[in-house]
């Protein structure tokens, strides 16, 4: 497995191609308001910024030519984050990968997770994630928030 943090350009083309394979392989779990922030991502907070800083990641996880995973958070996950893994291809550890990828590029995250959603949340806690609050999702379950700081961005005390 190749696991591959997307460019602007590699966004420009890949688009099409991974929204259609988030809709088709999200068992419906995927938050309307997150699909919106991937289709209307603006490429350009794929690069740093003048501080280092990103405002997207994008994480492509594939074997050969074929998508078998990939993960999207914008704003540290503030704007939507989301991973999705094909069928065929779970429990093999790639979306902890992806997962992982993009906590070291964006350097802490953040994510909500429905309670019902146990492959996600295990992600999570196999991270070291923290569930920090739980509230009511969009669709009305009870979810998680999930917070973590890469060890290379450590909290700052004052």
């Amino acid at each position: 497995m190749d696991l591959e943090l997307l460019t602007q350009g590699r966004w420009r083309s890949e688009k099409k191609r991974l929204i259609g394979f988030a809709l088709r392989f999200g068992d419906k779990r995927l938050a309307v308001a997150t699909m919106h922030a991937l289709r209307t991502l603006d490429d350009r907070f794929l690069a740093a910024d003048a501080h280092g800083v990103f405002g997207a990641v994008i994480a492509v996880a594939t074997h050969g030519n074929r998508i078998v995973g990939f993960g999207f958070a914008a704003d540290r996950g503030e704007g939507g984050s989301l991973v999705v893994v094909h069928p065929d291809a779970r429990g093999l550890g790639i979306g902890a990968k992806i997962v992982e990828a993009m906590i070291g590029r964006l350097g802490s995250m953040t994510c909500n997770v429905a309670a019902d959603n146990t492959a996600s949340m295990a992600i999570c806690f196999k991270l070291g994630m923290k569930a920090v609050s739980m509230h009511r999702g969009p669709t009305g379950k009870p979810t998680l928030r999930f917070e973590k700081t890469s060890s290379a961005e450590a909290p700052v005390s004052v």
